[in-house]
């Protein structure tokens, strides 16, 4: 999997190769830094997003960006 990353502000300029398989995080105390991850595909990206669903804690979940 591959992953970039974003400061504030910037992301609108980025152009994703995969934007059906592409997530996003926003990390920081702010949210200054997004970090996008590729995914093998669509359902494994989906799973993911689902697992977190589950969790208790919400922190820094995983978006699909489409």
């Amino acid at each position: 999997m591959k992953r970039y990353t974003s400061c504030l502000g910037r992301e609108a300029e980025i152009v994703h190769p995969h934007p059906e398989r592409t997530g996003r995080q926003i990390l920081g105390l702010w949210g200054e830094t997004t970090v996008f991850q590729i995914w093998p595909n669509r359902a494994a990206l989906l799973k993911t997003i689902e697992m977190q669903e589950r969790r208790e804690i919400r922190n820094d979940d995983w978006k699909a960006i489409r």
